[in-house]
């Protein structure tokens, strides 16, 4: 299989993994939905993968924490989103996180700061000015959590960058889904309720489609450059705007679109030029 199809199968999985957080979001709260999410992750990988498996060591957690912490309040605003907007804007404010990756890789990684960066940038902001929209009424708190979000998990990325360096894929995602538990557990305790079979069912799916999702996504950037690959990517935000109008009776709104397509450029030319 090439890497367009990998990217495709991708893009579904995830659109399917969001179909299935805003299925059961009424009766399954955020950190719930972490939690089960990494426990159906971990006993996948140790049913399917464990001879691969590195043995973690407490050091090595305590290495991988940072990271975890992060991407735990970036699940966290994204699940929110899903849960209070519209498919299409928590997706085009998602797209953005390439280009707070930049920013962060500039200013903490010393990375060079390329025109073709700078232009990137640029783009990202007006992008995600025209979806977040200042200064035209109220801006939505919602939104604002998303943006955050957004920026939590370039932090996550970043840091998983230099965790590559040292640690297998597998390794990574393991010691994710050790670490993730305890906390959303933790933080879901007070307001813990058995799922329904209906949610529970959901959260598999979630769980499930999840890996496949980040599985998919490095396969198809294995087998072939990622400015290549990455523009069957943007097919998610017309596929969740069709979605979002189809199941939910979401309006359409043509600034989400816009400043998804602008962020996409922007992070399109970053990747043509690298």
């Amino acid at each position: 299989m090439n890497s367009k199809k990998w990217m495709m199968i991708s893009v579904i999985s995830f659109c399917v993994m969001i179909i299935g957080i805003k299925e059961m979001s009424d009766n399954v709260n955020s950190f719930q939905i972490i939690f089960f999410r990494s426990l159906i992750g971990l006993l996948t990988i140790l049913i399917f993968f464990k001879s691969k498996l590195s043995k973690p060591t407490y050091s090595i957690i305590n290495e991988h924490l940072f990271r975890n912490i992060f991407h735990i309040i970036g699940q966290y605003g994204y699940i929110v989103g899903i849960v209070y907007l519209s498919l299409a804007e928590v997706t085009a404010i998602e797209f953005s996180v390439p280009i707070w990756i930049l920013i962060i890789a500039s200013v903490f990684l010393k990375e060079e700061l390329t025109k073709s960066k700078i232009v990137s940038i640029i783009l990202g902001f007006i992008g995600v000015l025209i979806i977040i929209r200042p200064g035209f009424g109220v801006i939505n708190t919602n939104s604002i959590i998303v943006l955050l979000s957004a920026i939590s998990y370039a932090i996550a990325h970043a840091s998983t960058k230099k965790l590559t360096k040292k640690y297998k894929p597998l390794d990574i995602v393991f010691i994710m889904c050790l670490i993730q538990i305890p906390i959303s557990f933790g933080l879901t305790i007070t307001e813990i309720n058995l799922p329904s079979i209906r949610d529970f069912s959901f959260l598999l799916i979630v769980g499930i489609s999840a890996i496949a999702a980040h599985f998919t996504m490095a396969k198809a950037m294995t087998d072939d450059d990622i400015s290549s690959i990455i523009s069957i990517d943007y097919f998610r935000l017309p596929i969740l705007i069709l979605l979002g109008i189809l199941l939910y009776k979401e309006n359409f709104n043509a600034a989400y679109l816009t400043g998804g397509t602008l962020i996409f450029i922007g992070n399109w030319i970053n990747k043509k030029s690298t």
